[in-house]
């Protein structure tokens, strides 16, 4: 099964922002991208986090520093609530 993707730059004119926040998140370490033709794509997968990314920047003022804290935080009590589970 193939995986479906969507352009970077046709992702963040969809949301009104730069492209450079989702290369910005990528360089790091906050998302997936591949590179393909010199341009860069999201897998459909990582839609979700991304958008959550743009919403705690956009909407709240997060830095990317403080995206990585949220980042490791929220990966930190999924893993907590697996080991409960």
């Amino acid at each position: 099964m193939k995986n479906i993707t969507i352009s970077v730059i046709q992702f963040s004119q969809y949301h009104k922002i730069e492209p450079q926040f989702v290369i910005d998140l990528y360089q790091n370490g906050l998302v997936v991208l591949h590179e393909r033709n010199q341009e860069y794509f999201i897998e459909e997968d990582d839609l979700t986090i991304v958008e959550k990314f743009i919403q705690f920047h956009y909407d709240l003022g997060v830095n990317i520093e403080g995206l990585e804290v949220i980042d490791h935080l929220l990966k930190q009590i999924d893993r907590l609530q697996k080991q409960i589970k």
